[in-house]
């Protein structure tokens, strides 16, 4: 019996988006996840997106702080946050970039019959 671990089913729901000089990796989120924003009454909006941006590339600490170096940043999600907050040019990238990984899967999974 073969054996698939979590963080390779994990990668498998990542997509790249692009926004300006860098690219984001997200993952899609599930229909469980969306079907909670719903019932809580809210959207998909940029707070529940940034939730599922999981890596970049391209962003240099130059990029973050003035004066900092020309190396490229590992990932952390709440210096994302924190960054991204003053970057209003990668909003609109970004939320259409999980909702359109989600409507992708929907319309795969309702073209394999899986409603």
């Amino acid at each position: 019996m073969k054996k698939l671990d979590l963080a390779r089913f994990q990668k498998s729901r990542e997509s790249t988006i692009e926004s300006g000089p860098f690219k984001f990796t997200i993952r899609r989120p599930s229909p469980l996840d969306v079907a909670r924003i719903g019932a809580e009454g809210s959207g998909i909006n940029f707070d529940f997106a940034c939730r599922y941006v999981v890596g970049w590339d391209g962003v240099k600490e130059s990029d973050l702080l003035p004066g900092g170096d020309p190396e490229p940043l590992e990932f952390d999600n709440a210096l994302f946050v924190a960054w991204v907050a003053d970057h209003p040019e990668h909003w609109q990238p970004i939320v259409s970039g999980v909702i359109n990984a989600f409507r992708a899967f929907q319309e795969a999974s309702e073209n394999r019959g899986n409603v």
